[in-house]
């Protein structure tokens, strides 16, 4: 059984002209390219690109003010990002998509063998041991950790000859590689991993790591969630801070 660790990487985000926004205002420094197109789509708004109040003259005052205090999170929306996600479960594939302002691009099982995937171990698993480890017996602890593991192991093994066996039946019956494992796919557990491509706005991100980090949500999401906001942080500090 080969265990895959969640990773999120940033492959792309809004670049811009830089001479036709600094024809109409001047580029601070400090500020991102994400940045500096959210300060200047609200700013267009009211043709404010001199920046007339002191308070807000700054982009990270002018981008807390109006996206946090005023709450105009539309102006998020001109600035997007895309990431890869690998090992992630399937489990957690079907808790993104429920936000359905993101596109997806996801592995296809149709396609691809499966009989060889990588699982991704639940947090609450991983975290089983550190659990125990207070007020249980060396024994306690030493059980309960191999309990678990040898339940996920046998699973996964069993899933997997299936799978297999399935795949042979049907192609030995005549249907097509993509047509077996397109039905050989259903005895594959929700742990199994995926790799998706992932695109959004940076107020759809912004919406979704907020839920998906509260916490009440689920572990995987919590646990991938923290890593994407702490890339799109890259991206646009002043919307995305940094978290543990």
């Amino acid at each position: 059984m080969t265990i895959a660790t969640p990773n999120v990487t940033l492959i792309a985000h809004t670049t811009i002209n830089r001479e036709a926004i600094g024809a109409l205002m001047d580029i601070q420094g400090g500020s991102t390219d994400a940045e500096t197109l959210v300060t200047f789509a609200g700013r267009s708004c009211y043709e404010s690109f001199h920046r007339p109040n002191k308070a807000t003259y700054h982009d990270p005052d002018y981008i807390e003010r109006t996206i946090f205090e005023q709450q105009h999170g539309s102006i998020m929306e001109h600035a997007s990002a895309t990431l890869y996600f690998t090992g992630v479960s399937r489990a957690f594939l079907t808790e993104l998509t429920r936000h359905r302002h993101l596109s997806f691009s996801v592995v296809s099982q149709r396609f691809v063998n499966e009989s060889d995937a990588s699982v991704v171990i639940p947090p609450a698993v991983r975290n089983l041991e550190k659990k125990h480890a207070k007020g249980a017996s060396m024994f306690d602890l030493v059980t309960n950790v191999d309990l678990a593991e040898d339940a996920i192991s046998d699973a996964v093994e069993a899933a997997k000859d299936a799978y297999g066996i399935l795949v042979s039946v049907l192609e030995d019956s005549g249907l097509t590689r993509k047509q077996a494992r397109e039905a050989a796919r259903g005895v594959l557990p929700n742990m199994v991993e995926t790799k998706m491509v992932v695109t959004g706005n940076l107020r759809a991100w912004h919406q979704v790591i907020e839920r998906r980090t509260a916490p009440d949500a689920d572990a995987e999401m919590i646990e991938v969630m923290t890593m994407a906001n702490n890339i799109l942080h890259k991206v646009a500090p002043t919307i995305f801070k940094e978290k543990k």
